[in-house]
């Protein structure tokens, strides 16, 4: 069932009815939070509207895409920083750590972070609330490719080469590609040079993004390419023959996203933050961020994974098991020198 965010406003205001009554702050205050957007932020908005219902006068506004211009304004802000939070992937996070532009949440005052899976926490550095997770596996034509690749090493195959797309490492997916790259033919997983060297034997077409790339295999472009598996469940349903697979070796591959503060933001910032995450981690919010059409993965434990996501997130035993993240920290300050060398490997 798809939830809306009527269906979870109602459940919500149900369950806030029957738990203990809620503080109301009566004050005047826009929270703006960098999300991404497009349709993914609809968890974000539903759970927005329910820290507005609990808080009269306090609204959420949700701005898309988060760019060092705008890291740079909240490093210099006195005490007014444009942005209060935003959706922050674990290597976003190690860059903004760098940057000392992010203000560690405080987890005790989260209570809906005990039901948060214990694979989840460390994913945050201290600092972020993992609320759900996003899968890196491998979109195809269903037209083209009838018994897809389940591993890493097996797009060297032979069966690939010229027929595959690939992400420029500046996205997370390009640089989270090359990392599982190299640990796929047991190589340390910052060995950037070992893995653009084995890419550039699979003769790929570039795509700058993902959602380009997700273009490229819509437009029969290229026969498959790795992929976020949201962008992939969005072009399957939208009745493209897209199929994907939750590649392995390593694998199934996630990248939690979580819920960061910035620095120099304004006096009661803070407890509408966690009041807000901790929205996001109910049942209610969990659910619909796992429903169609995003699919998001959820971290609480107990939240039944759909039967129309099971192709894109882990939900077998077998899955959850081998379900892992990368280790970022060792790769992800390489990603300048990364994004230079692939530049020039794959110009043509």
């Amino acid at each position: 069932m798809k939830l809306t965010r009527r269906s979870v406003l109602g459940s919500l205001t149900a369950a806030t009815v029957l738990a203990s009554p809620t503080i109301l702050r009566a004050q005047t205050r826009e929270l703006v939070m960098v999300g991404y957007g497009n349709d993914s932020d609809a968890p974000l908005i539903a759970a927005g509207e329910e820290l507005s219902r609990r808080n009269p006068g306090v609204t959420l506004r949700v701005i898309g895409g988060l760019s060092s211009e705008a890291l740079a304004q909240i490093k210099a802000a006195r005490g007014n920083s444009p942005y209060d939070l935003a959706v922050m992937g674990s290597p976003a996070i190690i860059n903004a750590l760098a940057e000392d532009v992010l203000v560690p949440l405080d987890f005790s005052q989260i209570p809906n972070a005990a039901n948060v899976d214990p694979k989840f926490p460390s994913y945050g550095y201290d600092v972020g609330q993992p609320i759900w997770f996003e899968g890196i596996g491998v979109a195809y034509d269903t037209t083209k490719i009838t018994t897809p690749p389940t591993t890493w090493e097996e797009l060297w195959s032979g069966a690939y080469t010229g027929r595959i797309g690939m992400c420029r490492p500046q996205s997370n997916l390009g640089l989270g590609v090359l990392a599982a790259t190299s640990e796929a033919f047991g190589m340390p997983q910052s060995d950037m040079e070992f893995a653009l060297n084995k890419w550039l034997e699979l003769d790929p077409l570039v795509g700058r993004s993902p959602p380009l790339l997700q273009q490229m295999i819509e437009r029969g472009e290229v026969d498959l390419a790795p992929l976020w598996h949201v962008n992939s469940a969005l072009a399957a349903n939208s009745g493209l023959p897209i199929g994907y697979t939750k590649i392995t070796g390593p694998g199934p591959l996630m990248l939690p996203t979580n819920i960061v503060q910035f620095v120099n933001t304004a006096d009661g910032t803070a407890d509408l933050v966690h009041e807000f995450t901790d929205i996001l981690l109910t049942p209610e919010i969990q659910s619909m961020a796992g429903s169609a059409p995003i699919y998001f993965g959820a971290v609480v434990e107990g939240i039944a994974v759909p039967e129309e996501a099971a192709p894109y997130v882990p939900s077998t035993p077998e899955e959850l098991a081998t379900t892992t993240s990368l280790e970022w920290p060792d790769f992800a300050p390489l990603r300048g020198q990364t994004v230079e060398t692939f530049d020039r490997m794959f110009a043509s």
